[in-house]
């Protein structure tokens, strides 16, 4: 944006590049809805699907290079921030930004292109969640291309990724810039984000159900709350040596973005008719994620998460001293913990930092039941099998409504036209399939 459309106190209060400054307490409701209209102003000068695919595109080509300065130095600060490991924040930015690549973003450009008589809101405000850093990069890249004007609201645990994002693509197009506004605030400026709200067509909404719970009664919202995601692996995938490699990528798919996001992976079902193939990956994926924790340093685990891994482990014990089938394997000081269970059970949600479960189920019926208490809740499907298998699998849980069915290692990496939380956002700003 060119700043010299705001009033002078809200210059003040801004970088000459158009991102608000890192200090947001004297942001006031005024500073919000000039911003909306900005970039709501700013279709005056929209440089069109095309153009804006190519600056996107280029944006991300720079920073999917690990070298890239401005990369660098923010995965070092939210690293320091946050109590992450840099070679994580590293492994994690890398699978988040490898769908948006310059042939993806041409072919939304050209669905935009395509369904011309679609009403597209012309300003849509993000509010991001702080647990994932860039989650909402989807559909904020949708939201430019289809050529709406975009304010975010960044977490104030995360102030910093979507702003230097937002400063690359201002060097790559001024024009491109136009269309997006970065701020950040605390949950407690109620006022701003009321603000954020009345100046958006469309507001989208990241974080707990409890979150978004507490906005979801504006007729504009649109929210993506509490998600989680699994993996099921099948006979043909359990045979050495494909299985360590299995196991590895498994590991990895839980170790990322530390486990809290809507895409990391909390339980793996394992379909075999003996309960040994179950702990046989469970053994393997512990030593995955023992490695992985000198690669990937694991974080700095807040309080509360750290006592409700030790309850978890807790249970685990006290169960296996009661003779029920399970058996815990941990890392030291709660570096990560896999619970291995031989007879299926309901679905559990992880308290997160590389925990996990793995259940045995004999069949695909047994694997739907376990799924019952988590249905409409899934976000993703990590599936593991010889070509037949996976084929069988994909097509159950696609039918049970689940968005994205994927390989193991994938899981961080859906594809831009990926169907987020059913597809409302995607179908409303680029049109159905």
């Amino acid at each position: 944006m060119s700043v010299s459309t705001a009033s002078s106190e809200a210059q003040a209060r801004m970088r000459d590049d158009g991102v608000a400054g890192l200090d947001s307490s004297r942001l006031v409701e005024s500073d919000i809805a000039s911003a909306a209209a900005r970039v709501r102003g700013a279709e005056n000068i929209n440089p069109g699907a095309d153009r804006m695919a190519k600056a996107l595109a280029r944006a991300f080509e720079l920073w999917r290079d690990r070298d890239y300065a401005r990369r660098r130095e923010a995965i070092a600060a939210i690293a320091r921030s946050a109590g992450y490991s840099v070679a994580m924040l590293e492994n994690s930015i890398d699978a988040l930004l490898k769908p948006f690549t310059s042939d993806a973003l041409k072919s939304i450009a050209a669905r935009v292109s395509s369904s011309g008589g679609i009403d597209r809101p012309r300003t849509v405000g993000f509010i991001a969640a702080g647990n994932v850093t860039g989650a909402g990069m989807h559909e904020i890249a949708i939201a430019l291309v289809a050529g709406a004007g975009v304010v975010v609201k960044t977490a104030s645990a995360e102030p910093i990724f979507f702003a230097e994002f937002a400063r690359t693509l201002a060097e790559i197009d001024r024009d491109a810039r136009a269309r997006i506004e970065v701020f950040h605030w605390s949950r407690a400026r109620a006022d701003l984000t009321a603000a954020l709200i009345a100046n958006c067509e469309r507001v989208v909404a990241y974080g707990d159900d409890l979150t978004i719970e507490s906005l979801h009664n504006r007729p504009n919202m649109i929210g993506f709350g509490s998600r989680v995601s699994a993996a099921v692996v099948t006979p043909g995938a359990i045979n050495p040596p494909r299985i360590d490699r299995v196991a590895e990528l498994l590991a990895r798919d839980v170790a990322l973005f530390e486990q809290l996001g809507c895409l990391s992976l909390h339980h793996v079902f394992v379909v075999s008719h003996t309960g040994d193939a179950a702990r046989d990956l469970a053994i393997r994926m512990s030593a995955a994620l023992e490695r992985m924790g000198k690669s990937m340093p694991p974080a700095k685990i807040p309080l509360r998460d750290a006592a409700e891994i030790r309850g978890l482990r807790e249970r685990a014990r006290w169960r296996r001293i009661a003779g029920e089938p399970v058996e815990l394997f941990e890392g030291d000081r709660l570096e990560w913990t896999v619970v291995s269970e031989l007879r299926p059970g309901s679905f559990e949600v992880s308290p997160g930092f590389r925990t996990v479960h793995v259940t045995g189920v004999r069949d695909l019926g047994e694997f739907r039941d376990c799924l019952a208490g988590v249905l409409g809740r899934i976000e993703a499907m990590a599936v593991a099998g010889d070509e037949s298998e996976a084929a069988d699998i994909g097509a159950t849980v696609q039918a049970i409504g689940i968005p994205y069915v994927c390989a193991p290692g994938e899981m961080q990496s859906p594809p831009l036209d990926w169907r987020h939380g059913g597809g409302g956002f995607i179908d409303m700003m680029v049109g159905a399939r």
